[in-house]
């Protein structure tokens, strides 16, 4: 509830105050009349929205997508019954159409007759908040997948050990009356083992060894061990290198098994004569590595399951890869995101920070 004392309504020294505050407060103030008309917003809501004063002053705009309707106009109600909401969660929508996450706290302004005049609204962006938010969240449950695949990893390896040797002795026995069985079994057996080996990868600590690297010259160096691949599908890829030869301060082997798996599965995503495109992006100490194919691409249930572990779409894969890429460019303090549209595109977005020998 906003209600200006009775005892300084008519001070001017207050008013003044009253709207500097307005003016230079960092939070974005808007005033709706109760026809849901712009009264007034500050700078800080003309910088955040998009929108300048003199565009919206007495027009009703929405600042919301549309799927958001339903639960304004049940605030509004609350509102011009005098109630008050505080650090609401909302999507905001800027004059350019884009969407944010917000945290509003709304009031009803009553006049002198204690009647609902209009609404003022303060808005927060918490984008980067709710960001840092998922990241811990991602860190926590990478960790826990981690401290269960180094159990598991051990307590299986074991016994497939002492299996993997009786079965190659039976194998090697030109009287074994079941050796259709027994070389099955041992196919079988190579697979439990991969998927033990990625277990051992998802559980050891990336940086123990680290060293500063260029990370365009150790993509070549992927793409080089590709061109074998690239030639049979008929594959063209393209490295668009930059002036600079960014440097990082990393596990080269891990950061090149990372470009190994997301090449591989652009390849496969390939069906015949694609194109692969891996360009860079320079922002103040972060490189930005962006992959794209022109492969099938991924529906919206399929994109959002790539990082569960033993999640594929391929015949024989393990389900460990992207799972495994995620955690190495985590430990890194980097982010990994793959944007798709089914039937045309994949594109990996990874952000690492650059070693301070990039810098010079």
């Amino acid at each position: 509830m906003f209600k200006i004392p009775i005892q300084q309504r008519d001070t001017t020294r207050y008013y003044n105050y009253l709207d500097l505050f307005f003016q230079q407060s960092q939070d974005p103030i808007s005033v709706f009349d109760l026809d849901d008309k712009i009264v007034t917003i500050n700078p800080a809501f003309e910088e955040l929205y998009g929108w300048k004063l003199e565009e919206c002053l007495g027009k009703v705009i929405r600042f919301y997508p549309d799927t958001e309707l339903e639960s304004v106009r049940a605030r509004c109600e609350l509102l011009k019954k005098g109630e008050s909401l505080n650090s609401v969660q909302v999507i905001e929508k800027r004059k350019d159409g884009t969407c944010f996450h917000a945290e509003i706290t709304m009031a009803p302004i009553f006049n002198e007759h204690n009647e609902v005049v209009a609404i003022s609204n303060i808005t927060r962006d918490i984008t980067l908040r709710l960001q840092a938010e998922a990241y811990a969240l991602e860190i926590e449950r990478l960790r826990t997948t981690s401290n269960i695949a180094a159990v598991v990893a051990h307590e299986i390896r074991n016994p497939m050990t002492a299996i993997t040797g009786f079965v190659q002795m039976m194998n090697n026995d030109s009287a074994n009356p079941y050796s259709p069985f027994t070389q099955i079994m041992e196919s079988e057996i190579t697979n439990i083992n991969q998927i033990v080996t990625d277990f051992l990868v998802l559980s050891k600590p990336t940086l123990h060894q680290s060293s500063s690297f260029s990370v365009i010259e150790t993509i070549q160096e992927v793409i080089d061990e590709f061109c074998g691949k690239f030639n049979k599908r008929e594959i063209t890829c393209h490295l668009h290198r930059i002036n600079q030869n960014p440097v990082l301060l990393g596990n080269k082997a891990s950061l090149k098994q990372v470009f190994f798996n997301i090449l591989t599965n652009s390849c496969e995503a390939i069906d015949h004569n694609g194109q692969i495109d891996i360009t860079f992006s320079l922002t103040d100490e972060t490189l930005s590595i962006f992959i794209q194919d022109d492969g099938n691409g991924m529906d919206e249930p399929t994109l959002a399951a790539i990082y569960q572990p033993f999640f594929s779409t391929k015949e024989h894969g393990t389900g460990l890869g992207m799972l495994i890429s995620k955690k190495i460019i985590v430990d890194h303090k980097g982010t990994l995101e793959v944007e798709s549209l089914q039937g045309a595109w994949t594109k990996v977005i990874i952000h690492l920070p650059l070693s301070n020998d990039s810098l010079h």
